[in-house]
């Protein structure tokens, strides 16, 4: 019985040429002839369309419009259904759509502004509540005063402590107190909420501490973190992994006992809020500007990307370009910088340097579970959870 066919798209000419020729070498001068001859009609594309926009800069800015390159992070897919909703933009946008034209111009219109800036108001405050819901003790009031004290500790049995200290030198006005060996993290964050001994240099009470950091060692690295706020929870795990300690990292600076500056980046979903919120609660918030320290938290793709800096202003060289130079071609400036700044800001690298990834969210002192991560959460690579 004869098989049958297998149906597929038709090959292309040249395609269909070079397989039909027999000689190896022959095959492979066609080959590199056709690559060639794409190459230049290509290239003579790009100086044809070049020449172009040097008479008609429009044409360049039409271009860079609409040649947008396609990422994961613009074909971000919001799901409602989670913690990960939609942000206020999309909401406004889809009530938008819903709504019908209005009849007349002029007072509908305003009508029309006027309510829209309502819903989106409401929804707000509807987003706020629904966060400060799931997390009250993260919700701080920005003109708190009252700076946090933590207290670093680390998993039973360890025996490195050089990682940990490190760590600790992260966090203002933190202490890092190996752990006893017959202690549970409950029973820690019990005597740390409201510690009954006196401190020997005042002789006065002990100040209750605010978090419990607690870093778990694996094979003699620190592979994990969990942060609790005291004294009622909730407490975060995260993973930590790409770890470079300070001494590693070339040209590195000496941090100081300022209080740094923090940046929190792309934290947008509820969850990704109070993930934000219980790293905003363990900095005060009256930073020291004279120290030039700054903390950056930079959340991409789920992974949030820990760095600290001091920043220097210096003078703008002859051969360096403007600030802003080509950020946006749609500004004031026209992508070429704020001209006459003469103004740059140099970084220098503190360290350490690490990467955490949220695991798990619990209510109170490692109770119930709130959120926790699957590995089937990464199957559609373009929805984030943060």
């Amino acid at each position: 019985m004869p098989k049958a066919k297998k149906s597929g798209p038709a090959p292309s000419s040249s395609s269909t040429k070079a397989f039909s020729i027999p000689n190896k070498l022959h095959r492979q001068s066609h080959n590199i002839r056709t690559k060639v001859a794409l190459q230049s009609s290509k290239r003579k594309e790009r100086f044809e369309r070049k020449r172009l926009e040097a008479k008609d800069p429009s044409l360049r800015e039409e271009r860079m419009v609409t040649n947008i390159p396609a990422t994961i992070e613009s074909k971000r897919v919001w799901d409602e259904t989670i913690e990960g909703a939609a942000t206020e933009q999309e909401k406004a946008a889809e009530k938008a759509e819903g709504e019908a034209p209005s009849e007349a111009p002029g007072d509908g219109d305003d009508e029309a502004a006027a309510l829209a800036a309502h819903e989106k108001a409401q929804a707000e405050a509807a987003e706020a509540a629904e966060t400060e819901a799931m997390f009250p003790t993260l919700i701080t009031p920005p003109t708190a005063t009252v700076p946090p004290h933590i207290l670093v500790t680390s998993s039973r049995f360890n025996h490195t402590h050089d990682q940990i200290e490190e760590l600790a030198t992260i966090f203002p006005n933190a202490t890092y107190v190996p752990r006893p060996n017959d202690l549970s993290i409950k029973e820690i964050a019990k005597v740390a909420a409201s510690p009954t001994s006196t401190d020997p240099e005042t002789g006065e009470a002990r100040k209750p501490y605010t978090h419990l950091v607690v870093a778990n060692i694996e094979a003699k690295r620190v592979d994990s973190m969990t942060i609790i706020v005291l004294p009622a929870g909730p407490s975060f795990k995260f993973s930590l992994s790409n770890y470079v300690p300070t001494r590693r990292i070339s040209g590195h600076g000496r941090p100081t006992n300022h209080i740094p500056e923090l940046i929190l980046n792309n934290f947008l979903t509820p969850l990704g809020k109070n993930t934000a919120g219980l790293f905003q609660s363990l900095f005060p918030q009256l930073p020291q500007f004279q120290g030039r320290q700054v903390v950056t938290l930079h959340n991409q793709r789920d992974f949030i990307f820990f760095r600290r800096h001091r920043y220097v202003f210096r003078e703008k060289k002859e051969s360096e370009k403007e600030v802003g130079h080509g950020l946006d071609t749609t500004r004031a400036d026209g992508g070429k910088g704020m001209v006459g700044l003469g103004v740059r800001v140099g970084l220098q690298e503190l360290g350490p340097r690490f990467t955490l990834k949220l695991r798990r969210v619990q209510k109170g002192i490692q109770q119930d579970v709130v959120w926790q991560w699957k590995a089937g959460m990464e199957k559609q690579r373009t929805k984030f959870n943060l």
